[in-house]
């Protein structure tokens, strides 16, 4: 079927370039078949092509333009790809590659398979730049992060040299290698930032994406007990801030640390290492009040028995469900993953136990895996990233770069998500 579309499409190109020459003859072929498709059935038709098809059939006529490019579509589109393909194909590890402080912020991300394999194909590498090809003057990015992804997209976070306590911002598309820099946010203390997951942490909605920041207003001493909750949403181009009491004083350690499903938010306090915060941006109007969920006493036992060698909570999400698990892998300790059952209770069910080897001695947890809630994904610097399965205790190579920043889970969308400027929305 792609096969016949592409015919047509390369049929109607041809159409277009000899029209001046054959105003009065017009070809008959296209006309019946427009003539015979009506619209379910045409959407029935599309719906079943690849993506980069589909988009080229916008150029078929005016019609078909108007029916793929409507949000009845689109949904239409993904519902019936998601009951095809299986979600677990698109789900990749996206890599940041250590890099030099330049005069421009160009990444290069490296999005390996998930699953190990020894095809090459298996790896994807894109490049993209988060400042528009017009700009004249670009300033000395200083230090840049990759934070996190979601539906296609990705968050990246930058510090320029002529000022350190002023960074930018990014949403990026590294497949269409779009951009859009988020508004600038006046930061006072410490923060964290991530992106707003409105279901399970999976794929299920083609419409804007929300970016969550959460800052501490801290005082002299770099400690806080209210924090600056501020959201900015692609539909209104905007940032909206709530001030939020904590009941124990707060400080964040990196940017890298904010956690959401099902629209909360959850993070760690450096502080206090006894529970993690929620807050629930769902609500209307917005709470007051975080929700603060103890962690599971044993837990609570090992970090006072290994304190240390202990490197800190790992906090991720599977199954549309929160997990934690310490950060360093310790020979002397078995690596513990515990599941949030009930966060106003702070019910918490010991998901996974495994004895760590000499193996496994000093690597990190990088990720959990999304859909498969077994798998665990580990790193070693200089050693690459390994994905280890809790049940089989099977551990397989999934990217050999001996030169990873950091690693973040990425799905590869099903439609592409729009961005929006500042001035005007822009659809991708």
């Amino acid at each position: 079927m792609n096969k016949f579309f592409l015919r047509l499409l390369q049929n109607q190109n041809k159409r277009h370039k000899k029209k001046h020459k054959r105003h009065k003859k017009k070809t008959s072929n296209f006309s019946f078949l427009d003539d015979l498709l009506c619209d379910e059935l045409l959407e029935q038709i599309l719906c079943r092509l690849e993506l980069k098809t589909v988009h080229r059939c916008k150029s078929v006529c005016k019609r078909w333009l108007s029916l793929v490019s409507s949000a009845e579509f689109i949904d239409q589109y993904v519902r019936f790809q998601q009951s095809v393909s299986p979600t677990s194909s698109r789900f990749y590890l996206a890599f940041e590659l250590q890099r030099q402080a330049s005069r421009h912020s160009s990444y290069r991300l490296d999005i390996g398979k998930a699953e190990a394999s020894s095809s090459s194909s298996s790896s994807k590498s894109f490049d993209f730049d988060t400042y528009p090809k017009h700009t004249t003057r670009r300033p000395w990015v200083y230090y840049s992060d990759l934070i996190g992804s979601w539906n296609g997209l990705v968050l990246c976070q930058e510090t320029f040299e002529e000022f350190l306590q002023k960074p930018r911002y990014s949403v990026c598309n590294p497949i269409t290698r779009d951009w859009l820099v988020l508004p600038p946010y006046e930061f006072k203390g410490s923060h964290q930032a991530g992106f707003i997951d409105d279901d399970d942490g999976l794929i299920t909605t083609t419409r804007g994406f929300k970016v969550a920041l959460v800052e501490v207003d801290q005082n002299k001493s770099g400690v806080g007990n209210y924090l600056n909750i501020s959201v900015f949403s692609s539909c209104t181009g905007e940032w909206r801030s709530q001030r939020v009491l904590c009941r124990e004083p707060v400080f964040f350690a990196g940017v890298r640390g904010l956690f959401s499903c099902n629209r909360m938010l959850y993070w760690g306090n450096v502080k206090n290492p006894n529970f993690i915060i929620g807050y629930d941006t769902s609500k209307m109007p917005p709470p007051d009040e975080c929700t603060y969920i103890d962690l599971p006493p044993e837990y609570k036992e090992r970090e006072r028995s290994f304190h240390a060698v202990n490197d800190g909570l790992f906090i991720g999400v599977s199954q549309g469900r929160i997990l934690i698990c310490e950060t360093l892998l310790e020979q002397s300790q078995p690596l513990c993953i515990w599941e949030l059952q009930d966060c106003t209770t702070s019910s918490w069910r010991l998901k996974h136990k495994l004895v760590v080897d000499s193996v496994l001695n000093r690597r990190i947890i990088v990720a959990f895996h999304p859909i498969d809630g077994d798998i665990v994904y580990l790193a070693k610097w200089k050693d690459g990233i390994h994905s280890l399965n809790m049940k089989n205790k099977k551990k397989q190579i999934v990217e050999n770069t001996k030169a990873w920043r950091c690693a973040v889970p990425f799905f590869l969308p099903w439609w592409q998500a729009r961005l929006q400027d500042q001035n005007n929305s822009k659809q991708t």
